[in-house]
């Protein structure tokens, strides 16, 4: 189970879909939270697991893009363009069979109704 990290000041008031979402593709990465929350795009890992977490928040738990790109102080387009870089590298079968997982784990974790 995803453990819900205490909140971060610099997140601001963030929605449970996009925290769940974030310390997911953090946790799967290797990643700190607070590397993916960050406000600066940050190295290139980071950065992409970011995009991850965007996708999976909004493809995932069906939040709007507005509010993820709210979440995670982001354009709308920022979300868009990161949506499109994850469902581009499911092309690759045991990319797609590994987002497939996430979304799954992510799922139960939200029906759950927490985080841990």
């Amino acid at each position: 189970m995803i453990p819900l990290p205490a909140p971060l000041s610099s997140a601001g008031p963030m929605g449970r879909a996009s925290l769940l979402a974030a310390h997911l593709a953090a946790e799967s990465t290797g990643l700190s939270l607070h590397d993916v929350l960050q406000a600066r795009r940050g190295k290139r890992a980071s950065a992409s697991t970011r995009a991850l977490a965007m996708y999976l928040a909004h493809v995932g738990l069906g939040e709007t893009m507005g509010r993820v790109a709210r979440d995670f102080r982001r354009h709308r387009s920022t979300v868009s363009h990161a949506c499109r870089r994850i469902e581009e590298t499911r092309e690759d079968g045991r990319r797609d069979a590994w987002i497939e997982g996430l979304e799954r784990r992510l799922r139960r974790v939200a029906e759950s109704g927490h985080g841990g």
